[in-house]
């Protein structure tokens, strides 16, 4: 590719290619001026060892990124198909600002004070954001890890494929 901008027959020879990148599902979550959010991710990977780190991609669009400053802490939940109401809270976008509706109904562990950490979860981490890079029309935070717990190991971890890699 020479140009920023993807011709559309380009599109249509890689979306289907990129789409069947596997991905996990995932909720981000923060604590943000005393309010808890989250938002959906799919494009979530380990980024290093030790320290331990995560690279997590957002669009730039996300209300969230507000919390997701150098220096801020978030959370990352880790779902199975057993999740699904935790799924289904958080698969359409909240634009409202009552961001703590979406939390309505989800037990969270109380030990945890950095982020909102779902129970029924298949794990979690909370990481410190050490870094924020542009990607296009995201943007990749780099966290490194300083919590977290297999919470319901015996589930395995939800899995998502897209037929297009141009939509989520």
């Amino acid at each position: 590719m020479t140009s920023a901008t993807t011709t559309s027959e380009l599109k249509a020879r890689i979306g289907p290619a990129l789409g069947r990148v596997p991905s996990g599902v995932f909720i981000v979550t923060v604590l943000h001026s005393g309010k808890k959010d989250g938002m959906m991710a799919s494009w979530i990977a380990q980024a290093g060892f030790e320290p331990p780190s995560i690279v997590v991609a957002v669009n730039k669009s996300r209300p969230i990124m507000e919390a997701l400053k150098v220096g801020d802490r978030f959370g990352v939940n880790v779902l199975s198909k057993r999740n699904m109401d935790i799924f289904k809270s958080f698969a359409k976008p909240h634009h409202d600002a009552d961001t703590d509706a979406k939390f309505e109904g989800i037990a969270l562990l109380d030990k945890v004070s950095d982020a909102p950490v779902f129970q029924e979860a298949v794990s979690y981490m909370v990481a410190t954001v050490k870094s924020v890079t542009d990607a296009s029309d995201h943007v990749l935070v780099v966290g490194e890890i300083v919590d977290g717990e297999l919470l319901n190991g015996g589930d395995e971890p939800m899995v998502h494929l897209r037929k297009d890699g141009f939509q989520y």
